[in-house]
């Protein structure tokens, strides 16, 4: 009956991507959380590497750079409805975001510190930021956030009944969490020459976190480049195995076959033959005078070969996707212009999510420090005033024409088709105000009349001419012949 035996499985409606198979690997059989998954100790290993790979491997560290780039920068644009507020606002934030105001070690100001922030988020998985009194942001780094065990050694052992509870029953690498997951405190370590000592225990509400989380009961971040750092090493490796074979491959060698009269190790007889003759380049080219029946060929390969030149094509690729960025940002001639343009419109959008985490730590800084500027008198602000997100707005940088004309003549058409707003159109373009633009021309234009000088106009754009048929010599009218005149007998 074995025949009825696979009819039944034939039939069977499950689902296959959980069915096991001796043609692939076993399927996973665990669910754990994904801190269970990257332990202490793997995830010190992973982050390892990664910064290992941002130091040497060209690769990762532009797609790094390539990242940042799109994602970091925001330009500060004030919408309280009040001029006056807007300039007291905006001259704050350009004051607060100083090197000297903003940082603890006076070292970087917000733009350098924010693309370092995101930086250290995409390689180690998550970064922390303690702020101090002052107004001022420390930066600590994901592999100081380590477990308090010397919570376990200070209570002592455990009963053998097991009844009393771990003191770190609560801590999860490093963060202690309620029962719903939230974050309550950190505990900070600071790094000794060859190992870490704890420094102290900071409470969340003190902290502003970064860093990329995928479920819901995740505590530590995880790196987006833990699924292709294989396949960055292998890539280098590859990489140095192909450089070291071009550099074999332009050595001279030299390969000189002939029939043979003896076999492989036998002695020539009796001088019949002439002995092995050895060719030497170091003094120059050499002219060979062969026998009948020999050749004289030079050794050499391409390197590398055009299918590994495609396989690298495609890890890099992969490398890519781990951050979204299309393979044209990496080779510009892979594509046309529209294919280029397409994959742009399409990496801006899922650059959105990486933003809308960079406005949302801005957010929460800028309204912490707002209150401490008040407490010290940087800023005054009215009592009606709400230090809330709807009273500004973090613009990302724009990105300009690609081809000025054609683009800005469209603009214009969607502007007076009441498509698209004059705001719009430059926060996207040039990351900032149309009102201060508008400002700004109307200054301008009141300095030229004040002094005298005449505001060019606009050169109007001037129609292409229709080409016109060539003329045509115009038909003479044929002679007709005249009547002769009559002979009066002459």
């Amino acid at each position: 009956m074995d025949w009825l035996d696979d009819a039944n499985g034939s039939i069977d409606f499950g689902y296959d991507g959980a069915a096991s198979s001796k043609n692939r690997k076993p399927k996973k059989m665990q669910l754990k959380s994904e801190d269970k998954q990257l332990r202490a100790t793997d995830r010190k290993v992973l982050q390892s590497t990664t910064r290992d790979l941002r130091r040497n491997e060209v690769a990762a560290r532009w797609i790094l750079s390539k990242h940042i780039d799109f994602v970091v920068r925001h330009n500060f644009q004030p919408n309280t409805g009040s001029k006056s507020l807007d300039n007291r606002l905006r001259e704050f934030y350009n004051y607060a975001a100083k090197k000297e105001q903003f940082d603890i070690s006076g070292r970087y100001d917000l733009n350098t510190f924010m693309r370092m922030l995101e930086s250290s988020a995409v390689i180690d998985g998550d970064i922390y930021c303690v702020r101090q009194r002052g107004g001022y942001l420390q930066a600590i780094e994901s592999d100081r956030i380590r477990q308090p065990t010397f919570l376990a050694e200070r209570s002592g052992l455990a009963p053998a009944n097991g009844s009393q509870e771990s003191p770190l029953k609560n801590w999860v690498q490093g963060v202690k969490i309620d029962v719903t997951g939230r974050h309550k405190s950190y505990a900070v370590w600071k790094r000794a020459e060859n190992n870490y000592e704890f420094e102290r225990e900071v409470s969340a509400k003190k902290v502003i976190s970064m860093g990329f989380w995928d479920r819901f009961d995740q505590t530590r971040g995880i790196s987006p480049l833990a699924a292709v750092v294989d396949t960055i090493m292998d890539l280098n490796e590859s990489y140095d195995y192909a450089l070291a074979k071009a550099k074999v491959s332009q050595l001279f060698a030299l390969s000189i076959t002939r029939d043979a009269q003896f076999g492989l190790g036998d002695d020539e007889q009796d001088g019949d033959s002439d002995p092995t003759r050895t060719v030497s380049f170091d003094k120059g080219p050499q002219i060979l005078d062969l026998d009948p029946g020999e050749s004289a060929n030079f050794l050499s390969t391409a390197t590398p070969e055009a299918n590994t030149q495609g396989f690298w094509k495609d890890m890099i690729s992969m490398t890519l996707k781990s951050l979204n960025i299309p393979y044209s940002f990496w080779d510009e001639s892979y594509t046309n212009f529209n294919g280029s343009r397409t994959a742009l419109i399409l990496y801006l959008r899922s650059c959105e999510k990486d933003r809308e985490r960079q406005v949302a730590f801005r957010n929460e800084w800028f309204m912490w420090r707002l209150k401490v500027g008040i407490l010290k008198g940087e800023i005054q602000l009215p009592a009606s005033f709400e230090i809330d997100p709807k009273n500004w707005l973090w613009v990302p940088d724009g990105l300009q024409y690609w081809d000025t004309m054609k683009e800005a003549n469209a603009d214009l058409a969607l502007i007076e088709g009441g498509l698209r707003t004059r705001t719009e159109i430059r926060r996207e373009r040039y990351g900032d105000e149309w009102v201060d633009v508008a400002t700004k021309l109307a200054e301008e234009k009141q300095m030229l009349e004040e002094l005298g000088l005449a505001v060019a106009a606009p050169i109007p754009e001037e129609p292409m001419e229709e080409p016109q048929p060539e003329e045509q010599p115009e038909e003479q009218p044929e002679e007709q012949p005249q009547p002769e005149e009559p002979n009066n007998g002459e």
